[in-house]
């Protein structure tokens, strides 16, 4: 099972962020209970309220998945004290812990980028922070590596799979 717990937002004026929290994903597989990215301190309330809608709490969470290490994906990291963190540094004992998942890298937006695959999703973090990122083609804007982020979402796309963005939900483009 699958469900976005929040959206996303990203909001710029001109060049500057003015507000950013990303996409909450929570996933149950037969052997984990996991989310993807915990987005800003303001939304540990909201957490805790669509968990309890699900019938869990942050103690049942068993897997906390950072796409990356940005401040705005990270910061309710530490109300699933019960939960094994992966990054990139470590992303590959879980897929061999639990086959219902893939975590593949996704480097572009930072070089330690990743994205979960489960069923027909797949929830992408910042290589595809926005649906326009995917609907035009258009790589981050903010990146180390231009040319290797618009190579990852291209690959994103060819997967055919109902893509969650970093910032702004779902998209199903195809």
């Amino acid at each position: 099972m699958l469900k976005i717990i929040y959206d996303g937002i990203l909001i710029r004026e001109g060049n500057t962020i003015t507000e950013a929290s990303s996409s909450i994903v929570f996933i149950q597989t037969k052997k984990n209970n996991i989310i993807i990215d915990t987005a800003t301190k303001d939304k540990k309330d909201l957490i805790i309220n669509e968990l309890n809608k699900l019938g869990l709490t942050p103690d049942d969470i068993t897997i906390v998945i950072n796409t990356h290490n940005h401040w705005d994906h990270v910061e309710n990291n530490d109300l699933f004290k019960n939960a094994k963190l992966i990054t990139h540094k470590n992303y590959k004992e879980l897929n061999e812990e639990d086959r219902e998942i893939e975590i593949v890298e996704t480097p572009g937006h930072t070089y330690d980028s990743i994205s979960i695959i489960y069923g027909d999703y797949i929830v992408a973090g910042d290589a595809t922070p926005l649906k326009n990122n995917i609907l035009q083609d258009i790589e981050p804007k903010l990146n180390v590596d231009s040319e290797l982020a618009l190579k990852t979402l291209k690959w994103i796309k060819s997967l055919k799979k109902k893509i969650i963005t970093g910032h702004e939900g779902e998209v199903d483009y195809y």
